[in-house]
């Protein structure tokens, strides 16, 4: 299932352009050794060979297969569950693929123009062609289908493809419900195959394992891959469960494993909370939440102001807000839904309400049809469609093809009009047909008002949802003429910021600024458009105006640390480190898991000369990114500020590597470090490298390392012969 725009946002959350180098020389005072120790033993070669990035290790998951030998019944009933299925590889259209991948089914064309698609099967491989029209012709791209979404769900279905190592999404989806093609939305100024990075969240919520590359959003291990939700996703990682029992058959006591049914009702309702929630923002690395354990501990979740604005799936909150879930000590995500088996009218729906309630207790049932009367669910969970979650068919934009059950459970007066109508709908006396007018034009009426009050909150997802339900109640012209308006002003929002973006990256700021202040004409409450206006104000060198709508983004989207992060940028930039670090705080607590935040943070404490705290986060960023070259080199010339320069030598040599020792910054730093331990020689040809990377860049640091390299030599000529 495509990410909503939110969880995409999260997961590319971009802090600014031109960041440039994350180091600036002279914001950290070099320490100078007067007496210096003796140089250690090993030599600047067997250092420079001896860095190695941390291995990612699988925690002991092994997929349901080990679960089968004594589980089997068990096993085999779950694979046909929707959670079993979440990710699986492609199968042969006439079983598992859908009927577009038949000859002549599988054309689409994109209202790009220039641009098509065709889905195409071929020996029981599966794949994305991508046709666009150039200057120098039609150049076509070929992208394998590796991994399905959605696969047997009747929703809709979503493909993925490899690039090297790292894992995307494909624009291309199949509509279930419409039986059709369709986009999700893209990059019009995208890759060859329009595809965009999956991010590390969206692969947690539909696989066991996957061994993720810290630091990357999409990088993985092929080879260490265990998909779809499966047993060990609730119950743990089983190695040590299978190892026990293996060696001790006769026991009957489960050991090591999780048993949900034991932990408390919190812990219960975290199981199902890592996806049906609005929990996507990590505060550790990928796959390390373990069942059992307080998910908060884990995920920061998001705060969002409306279901348009949800994850793809938030069932929990709205669970916890229902008066069941409130006055109940022991009602759970698993009362209703059986995780074991696929849903179906003998676990879900009035079967499961009428686990806590009688009949009798509805106060409205003798008013109602005998045949609706056990329709409890279509009264106080009416499926809506999940607006966030939207495609672009050949005829129809932003179109939700995905509808879910309300899960705040409640009292709604439309959900009954409904369930109403359609029954009146099926009877042929006139009184059932007088009802059924009178009540189509009733929810026409409502759904409209509706629309008309979502729009003056600039709620256009939802507007648009409201107008397509009064137009299925009642086609009218108003209401066709009222979707249209709509859909063309989302349209241009979005077409208008993806614009602006590429203006951006290639530094056209008044033409961004132009586009930006459009959008914000028609949706003045949208962040990111703040966000991005603030960063091409800031680029002009209009700071107050750049501060004025930086300061925006949280007033409008409090999960977005965008502008918090670029707030504190400008303050350091403008000599204000305290300010800085007070708005990066902010932004930290937003987005606790961050490189770019706390290498930030890192450079402020340096500036203040809060060495302990600047280790500290210069430590994250090197956990959270261990390819991040900027936070060795700043661990590396804090723990140099406190006297830890064995330790500060180990990071700088990191630092070094990561920029294959072509970064004349930190190669001086590199340097500075070798002759605070005494090492002289090491230190003057270290410098001496760092002298010819600058100048191969013709980089402003050229004329300091050079002197720097000379004040080596000399110091090495100085020391008595049995030092060197």
């Amino acid at each position: 299932m495509s990410p909503s725009p939110v969880a995409w946002r999260a997961g590319r959350w971009v802090m600014w352009a031109g960041l440039g180098a994350a180091i600036v020389w002279g914001a950290v005072a070099t320490v100078w050794c007067p007496s210096p120790p003796v140089p250690p033993a090993s030599s600047m070669a067997d250092e420079e060979q001896g860095f190695d990035l941390p291995v990612v290790r699988n925690p002991g998951y092994l997929g349901p297969q080990a679960c089968a030998e004594c589980h089997a019944a068990r096993v085999a009933e779950f694979k046909s569950t929707r959670h079993y299925q979440a990710c699986c590889v492609p199968q042969s259209a006439t079983t598992r693929m859908p009927a577009g991948f038949a000859p002549g089914k599988g054309n689409f064309v994109s209202r790009i123009p220039g641009l098509r698609f065709e889905m195409t099967q071929a020996d029981g491989e599966f794949a994305q062609q991508t046709y666009r029209t150039t200057a120098a012709g039609e150049q076509a791209t070929s992208s394998p289908i590796a991994f399905v979404y959605g696969s047997g769900a009747k929703t809709d279905e979503v493909y993925f493809t490899w690039h090297d190592d790292r894992l995307y999404e494909l624009p291309m989806v199949w509509l279930d419900p419409f039986q059709e093609w369709a986009t999700s939305p893209f990059d019009p100024h995208g890759s060859k195959d329009f595809s965009r990075d999956l991010t590390i969240r969206c692969v947690e919520c539909h696989n066991t394992w996957f061994e993720h590359t810290p630091g990357t959003l999409n990088e993985y291990s092929r080879d260490n891959i265990i998909l779809g939700v499966t047993c060990e996703n609730c119950h743990g990682p089983g190695r040590a469960h299978v190892a026990f029992h293996q060696a001790h058959p006769d026991s009957v006591a489960a050991q090591a494993v999780v048993r949900p049914k034991h932990l408390s009702r919190e812990r219960q309702m975290d199981l199902c909370a890592q996806c049906h929630s609005n929990a996507i923002k990590h505060r550790g690395p990928a796959f390390s939440y373990r069942p059992g354990e307080p998910l908060d501990d884990f995920y920061k979740t998001l705060h969002t102001a409306h279901p348009e604005d949800d994850h793809v799936a938030n069932q929990v909150q709205y669970l916890r807000q229902s008066r069941c879930f409130r006055e109940s000590e022991t009602l759970t995500c698993s009362t209703c839904h059986d995780p074991h088996r696929p849903r179906s009218a003998a676990n879900a729906g009035s079967v499961s309400c009428l686990k806590c309630h009688a009949a009798v207790d509805c106060a409205d049932r003798g008013r109602l049809p005998l045949e609706v009367q056990d329709n409890c669910t279509g009264c106080h969970m009416p499926r809506l469609n999940k607006v966030q979650v939207y495609f672009q068919t050949a005829t129809e934009a932003y179109l939700p093809p995905v509808q879910r059950y309300e899960h705040q459970i409640a009292i709604y007066p439309t959900a009954r009009q409904q369930v109403l109508l359609e029954w009146y709908r099926t009877q042929t006396d006139a009184h059932s047909r007088e009802e059924a007018v009178r009540l189509t034009q009733a929810l026409a009426k409502q759904k409209l008002a509706d629309a008309e009050r979502f729009r003056r909150e600039y709620r256009f997802l939802a507007a648009i949802d409201a107008c397509r339900e009064a137009l299925r109640f009642d086609p009218s012209p108003a209401a066709s003429a009222q979707l249209n308006d709509l859909l063309k002003t989302q349209k241009e929002i979005d077409t208008d910021f993806s614009e602006a973006v590429k203006r951006m990256q290639d530094r056209f700021y008044p033409a961004a600024i132009e586009l930006l202040e459009k959008i914000l004409t028609l949706k003045p409450d949208l962040a990111k458009a703040h966000g991005r206006l603030g960063t091409a104000y800031a680029n002009l060198g209009q700071q107050q105006r750049a501060i004025e709508h930086l300061q925006a983004v949280a007033q409008y989207d409090r999960d977005d640390p965008y502008g918090y992060a670029m707030l504190g940028w400008l303050a350091y930039l403008d000599g204000r480190p305290e300010e800085a670090l007070e708005q990066y705080l902010r932004a930290d607590d937003v987005e606790p898991y961050n490189a770019r935040i706390n290498l930030q943070m890192g450079l402020a404490l340096s500036k203040l000369g809060r060495w302990p705290e600047a280790v500290e986060r210069f430590r994250k960023v090197v956990a959270i990114d261990p390819r991040d070259a900027a936070g060795y080199h700043g661990l590396g010339q804090a723990l140099r500020q406190q006297g830890q320069t064995d330790e500060a030598l180990r990071f700088d040599l990191g630092a070094a590597r990561l920029t294959r020792f072509q970064d004349p910054e930190i190669l001086l730093s590199l340097a500075e470090t070798y002759a605070s331990l005494g090492r002289y020689a090491d230190a003057a040809d270290t410098a001496n490298r760092g002298l010819d990377a600058a100048r191969s860049k013709n980089h402003r640091l050229e004329g300091e390392i050079r002197r720097r390299r000379d004040e080596f030599r000399a110091r090495d000529g100085q020391r008595p012969a049995a030092l060197k």
